[in-house]
């Protein structure tokens, strides 16, 4: 096989792995892309209906307008990864059962909490990894806040439970029940 024929095989059990691990996703009308030799400092990439990408990472040529996407580029991304990009990215805008829990959940920020994301944020734009260059508004609104949404809810933070009040987790505890998370 060649390298595309293989990688377009690996990506396909990935995502009908993800829809069985999470049928959250089954009916989703979400689209998906494989592209494991692209370079990405997140290691995926989440497209809103209307976002063409930016000029580092367009959208995929293969995504129709109108419909969202999902780009992997990391091979050890897991199932998780992509149900968190998905969620915190897009469901928490069109599922109502979601978007209440978000909206709880940033509206519960610590002033502890904010400093963090302000870190995170100072980290971003020093790193060349990752230049980052929005304003910090933007960049707390698309990556920042659902980021710490996903942080604990899909295991993507070895701190977990600690950089959280005891009543965020019990939101994203409901979260993690509703999407199915083990």
């Amino acid at each position: 096989m060649k390298p595309d024929k293989d990688a377009d095989v690996i990506g396909a059990m990935l995502w009908e792995k993800t829809k069985k691990e999470y049928p959250y996703l089954a009916d989703k009308e979400l689209q998906f892309k494989y592209s494991p030799t692209k370079k990405s400092a997140g290691g995926i990439e989440f497209f809103d209906p209307k976002e063409t990408g930016s000029p580092e990472s367009p959208r995929p040529k293969e995504f129709v307008m109108g419909k969202p996407g999902v780009e992997v580029y990391n091979t050890n991304t897991r199932p998780l990864d992509i149900l968190a990009d998905y969620v915190s990215h897009y469901g928490v805008k069109v599922d109502p059962t979601l978007s209440s829990a978000y909206q709880q959940f940033s509206q519960s920020l610590t002033p502890r909490q904010k400093q963090i994301l302000k870190n995170q944020y100072e980290y971003y734009q020093k790193d060349p990894k990752f230049r980052e260059t929005r304003p910090y508004e933007d960049w707390e609104e698309i990556s920042g806040l659902p980021g710490y949404f996903r942080g604990y809810t899909f295991n993507q933070w070895k701190k977990g439970q600690g950089e959280y009040t005891p009543e965020q987790l019990k939101n994203l505890d409901q979260v993690r029940k509703y999407l199915n998370i083990k």
